[in-house]
């Protein structure tokens, strides 16, 4: 069986029942060396991000968000590999699906509004996949998260409603909303890694009296006072609380069903970062936001231009240094996956004629990836000599034979005081791929 520029081999084993004279290594695969220059092909690191308005990145530019935060420490980290992300959530998104609300046309990303869904968001995502000839199973990563819209923000922020009756509807509504969101977005992106972050504390011990009282203003015109902000402390610590453990909870969960594929990532604001805190990492309340203007005028194209919830939809939410906050937190879980990412290829190869000690004479290492089965322009290093993969060239292959050495005390039983047959080794190395090395 002779191997050459236009030869398919479909199954490495194939060589050994054949008695070929063709050492392969990296796995089983089919190589091609079509006529013309080889070319790596390589698909890009495909990203998603399902959520709410706290994943947009309320009132921040694009470049602020944390979503893009992470795309961009991923394009860092990723040894070249291009990166590709789109971000399906908006503001005031809700898990839970509506089938006729989620057929409409959705608004601009900064105009709070129910749907559609986190739950449509996903199936948006499939369509917008086909469009761009990018499969679900070529979905690397995906960001999301869900359920503060689903509780209402104002009920955790309202002065009339208990702690404890704060802890039990978030315990309800986080835990039911994830526990079905996240095993459906693993389905749907089956070879996908998920981040799921989680939410923060609103109002704190930390946050400022007339920032709570502007709050307070817009969300109803409740009269402030101590009694009143010691209640939104005790009602934002047991959403906060609940809302940790619950998306902790479904997390753990998912691994359960499928190892190894999710990670959930705490913010970790402290009571000093709260709203109107004195080391804030949210907008307060008529603050202005990069998106201030171009957010107005589309609150007035939906009919909202009166809603101040709408015009000044950022505060409570993360600013600049609020979205580095979360990034951080997100970076630092995912750098757990980095050297699956960056080596998420393997090579396979194989060496025509096998070599032969002391014999100098034409070889080619045809290489290829293990998984799409195209040519890899990859480096072949054998011994000292450096030449590229799926070219002929001229070696000899050496080896040093075994040689004595003085053995100080007695040899463990099975020992010997030689060192054995050292052959020079074939190395194989191309970007993004784990580097493969035999010995011949």
């Amino acid at each position: 069986m002779t191997l050459n520029r236009r030869s398919f081999i479909r199954d490495a084993s194939a060589f050994a029942a054949a008695g070929a004279g063709c050492l392969t290594f990296g796995g089983v695969g089919q190589l091609f060396a079509g006529p013309g220059v080889l070319r790596l092909s390589d698909r890009p690191f495909n990203m998603l991000a399902f959520g709410d308005s706290i994943m947009w990145g309320q009132g921040l530019a694009e470049n602020q968000k944390f979503a893009t935060l992470v795309r961009d420490w991923m394009k860092t980290n990723l040894l070249g590999r291009p990166v590709t992300f789109v971000n399906f959530a908006h503001s005031g998104a809700r898990v839970w699906p509506d089938t006729v609300q989620d057929a409409l046309a959705p608004l601009p990303g900064e105009v709070p509004a129910k749907f559609p869904s986190i739950h449509r968001q996903l199936h948006s995502a499939l369509d917008t996949l086909t469009a761009r000839n990018i499969r679900p199973s070529e979905i690397d990563l995906v960001l999301l998260n869900g359920g503060i819209n689903d509780i209402g923000v104002a009920s955790i922020l309202s002065p009339f409603a208990s702690s404890g009756g704060v802890r039990d509807l978030t315990r309800d509504t986080i835990s039911t909303r994830m526990n079905h969101l996240l095993p459906l977005a693993a389905s749907l992106f089956s070879n996908a890694k998920f981040i799921v972050p989680g939410y923060f504390p609103i109002v704190t011990e930390d946050s400022a009296t007339p920032e709570v009282t502007a709050l307070l203003g817009v969300l109803g015109g409740v009269l402030f006072t101590p009694l009143v902000k010691q209640q939104l402390i005790a009602n934002c610590s047991a959403f906060y609380t609940e809302a940790d453990a619950g998306l902790r909870a479904a997390v753990t969960a998912q691994n359960g069903r499928t190892p190894n594929r999710c990670v959930f990532a705490d913010p970790g604001f402290s009571m000093y970062n709260g709203y109107g805190a004195s080391q804030r990492f949210l907008f307060n309340t008529g603050e202005s936001d990069p998106m201030v203007v171009s957010r107005k005028d589309s609150c007035g194209a939906a009919g909202m231009g009166l809603d101040v919830l709408c015009t000044s939809a950022s505060m409570g939410h993360p600013n600049v240094n609020g979205a580095v906050k979360y990034a951080n937190a997100m970076t630092a879980k995912l750098g757990g996956f980095l050297l699956e990412w960056q080596a998420l290829r393997k090579l396979f190869a194989c060496i025509e004629p096998k070599p032969v000690t002391g014999v100098t004479a034409n070889y080619t290492v045809w290489v290829e990836d293990a998984s799409t089965r195209v040519p890899v322009a990859a480096t072949v290093t054998v011994g000292t000599k450096t030449v590229a993969a799926n070219r002929s060239f001229s070696h000899g292959f050496a080896c040093t034979p075994g040689k004595p050495v003085i053995a100080l005390g007695a040899l463990p039983p099975g020992r010997t005081a030689t060192l054995p047959e050292s052959c020079e080794q074939v190395v194989i190395t191309a970007p993004g791929y784990i580097p493969l090395g035999v010995p011949y």
